[in-house]
């Protein structure tokens, strides 16, 4: 007899769980851009530690030219990634922040931006307090350095212009200052 007084309960908790089951089933993740990649017939360039980073020459979004070369003898990181990109957002703090520490130290922080709205990244760098170059892409880049299919994907590289290591995915901020604190190390007692 008391099932009785539950059952309508029962029933509106069982009907709520059903909706929000075939919610979240259906739900898409967060939309995303397609990934960068070469195309198929293109065979991707073979960037691995200790090679030389391959130079570049990108625009940053007010237009000027940087050049990879133009940062010889400074530890570097370049870092692909996008607005629309959870991990990639969660990034960026570490990034300006690990720059702003270690700029006068002969660390350069290069951010490559794989959106294609210039206003989206302008607000978003705004937002962010970027404080290093962001550069637009161009094939040469990504089919050096990839393909570049998951995002965030950051190069680090040594002051001697060779790939140090490649991380792909969200890396803590402490990992990346170690590796960073390492390199900077090397170029000091050189």
């Amino acid at each position: 007899m008391r099932l009785r007084k539950y059952l309508p309960y029962l029933i509106g908790v069982s009907i709520l769980a059903v909706i929000l089951a075939v919610y979240f089933l259906k739900s898409k993740p967060i939309p995303q851009q397609p990934p960068v990649v070469t195309s198929p017939a293109e065979k991707p360039a073979s960037i691995s530690r200790g090679k030389i980073a391959p130079d570049f020459s990108l625009k940053t979004l007010k237009g000027n030219t940087v050049n990879l070369s133009d940062f010889k003898g400074k530890v570097i990181i370049i870092d692909f990634w996008a607005t629309w990109c959870p991990p990639c957002r969660a990034e960026i703090p570490h990034f300006v922040s690990l720059y702003e520490k270690y700029r006068d130290e002969g660390f350069q922080m290069l951010g490559v931006v794989l959106d294609e709205n210039k206003a989206s990244i302008e607000d978003f760098a705004k937002e962010y307090k970027i404080n290093y170059p962001l550069l637009i892409p161009d094939e040469k880049i990504l089919k050096d350095y990839g393909p570049i299919i998951y995002i965030p994907t950051t190069f680090l590289i040594s002051s001697d212009g060779r790939i140090y290591k490649r991380y792909i995915g969200y890396q803590d901020k402490s990992v990346i200052e170690e590796d960073l604190r390492t390199l900077l190390k090397k170029k000091i007692s050189k």
